[in-house]
């Protein structure tokens, strides 16, 4: 009889070990799925904020280059060349990897072009994949000024 009650009492023991770990890994399952629930709900709401197409001021008539230009923005396969399709043969380089050929190309089309068009040869070449070279980066942006 004494043997059957260090039995049980064994038993029990370990039965009781067995709930308590079912337990243990049932709230780390909770635990990870409310996580991959959250992470979801966040990829998706950033997916949604990219695919927000802009709203354009329906009131614009058009005459200003800040209208036209957000009408570009609006329509992301609309790509406008410059006499620049020559650049194109510099698709997905690094801003950092063109040589001096190759920024003396830019550059010549950059200064060729009115000051009013180019955020919109910036905005043709981005679409383009094309990196302007970094050392043009600031010319752009004292053109872009004297307007």
């Amino acid at each position: 009889m004494l043997y059957y009650i260090e039995t049980f009492r064994y038993t029990l023991y370990f039965c009781g070990m067995e709930i308590i770990i079912a337990i243990i890994l049932a709230i780390l399952l909770i635990v990870g799925m409310v996580i991959l629930y959250r992470v979801n709900i966040k990829n998706k709401t950033k997916a949604e904020s990219q695919n927000e197409i802009k709203e354009v001021d329906l009131s614009c008539c058009g005459a200003h280059d800040d209208c036209e230009f957000d009408n570009a923005l609006v329509n992301p396969d609309l790509i406008e060349y410059f006499d620049d399709e020559d650049l194109d043969q510099y698709k997905n380089i690094e801003a950092n990897d063109f040589t001096d050929d190759m920024i003396d190309e830019f550059r010549e089309v950059l200064y060729t072009l009115k000051t009013d068009e180019i955020k919109h040869w910036l905005l043709s070449i981005s679409r383009r994949k094309i990196n302007l070279p970094s050392i043009l980066n600031e010319e752009a942006i004292m053109l872009m000024a004297e307007e």
